[in-house]
Formats: structure tokens, sequence, C-alpha cells
């Protein structure tokens, strides 16, 4: 029982996870009303812009990833990478080039580094607070958490867009399609 009172009192003790939340809905309307300027410069049945959406959903589950499993995933392509030395360099250089690419070539990098600084954040809250979550229940909480106020964010673009103050951060925002 007291564990579960903690759990519902967690974000008046982790300021954090309401900044997580208010930043995930942020980028999900900024991400709608890109969509929407997709879907008004090509065909009206394009599957351009639900694609886009998608895209910018699988971004998110990828950073939360990493982000949430560091000791798993580092600790994984550590074992495969000790199998042999030319195994090691492949890997690296495959992950140097292609991560450098995606990171050069990428429009809303900067957005993905706001929600990326957040979830440390957020997580380094938890942590200090000694309510982690096992990792894949983190993985799992950090995913739906994330999505779910971006979802949000998304659904109510259109209200938003229509806003002096909102108009003026999204223009402050680097990602511009």
């Amino acid at each position: 029982m007291s564990f579960f009172l903690r759990w519902l009192t967690l974000p008046a003790r982790a300021p954090m996870l309401i900044l997580l939340a208010l930043i995930s809905v942020y980028l999900g309307a900024h991400w709608g009303l890109l969509q929407a300027d997709i879907r008004s410069s090509v065909a009206d049945q394009s599957l351009v812009d639900e694609a886009y959406w998608v895209l910018s959903l699988s971004q998110v589950v990828i950073v939360v990833s990493f982000c949430t499993l560091p000791e798993l995933v580092l600790r994984q392509i550590s074992l495969f990478m000790a199998a042999s030395k030319a195994l090691t360099l492949v890997v690296t250089l495959l992950v140097v080039v292609v991560g450098g690419m995606y990171l050069l070539y990428m429009p809303g990098f900067a957005d993905l580094l706001v929600l990326t600084a957040a979830l440390l954040l957020a997580r380094l809250d938890l942590v200090r607070l000694r309510v982690w979550p096992p990792a894949w229940l983190g993985l799992i909480g950090f995913n739906v958490y994330i999505l779910l106020f971006m979802t949000y964010g998304h659904s109510i673009h259109n209200q938003l867009g229509g806003m002096e103050w909102f108009q003026w951060l999204v223009n402050l925002s680097p990602s511009k399609a």
C-alpha cells in the first residue's frame, strides 16, 4: 500500500515529470502543426503526413529506449562487440557513420535533444527519490507517459495553433519543415 501511495504522490515530489509532460504536449502540438504544413503542401489523399507522424513517434520510442535502458543497452552492445576486434570496428564505424549522417540531416534534432534532456532529468529525479522501477517497467512506463502526452498535444494542435503565445514558441523552435 505504501508503494502505491508513493507512486500516487510522485508528480508533486518529482517536478521533472510535470516538465516532461509539458514538453511532450508541446512537441506533439508542434509536430502536429508541421504535419498540417506537410498535408497542405502535398496531395490531400497522401499518406506522407501520416508517415511523418509515425516517424516522429518512432524516433521518440528510440530515444526513450536509449535513455531508460542504458545499462541493458550498453551491456548488450559491449558483449556483442567483445566477440572480436573486427566486429568492434565494424559496429563502431556503422554507428558513427549512420548516427552522424542521421544527426546532421535530421530537421527535428533539437526537439529530440530537448525531450532527451527532460527525460534524463525526470529519470534522475525518480532515482533520487528511490522509486525507479525495474528496467523494462521503466521503459514501458516512460513510453506510455510520453506518447500519451504527445498524442494529446497532437490532438489539440489546432486549438493551440490559434493562440498567439504558442505561435511565438513555435517561431522560436529551430526545427521547421
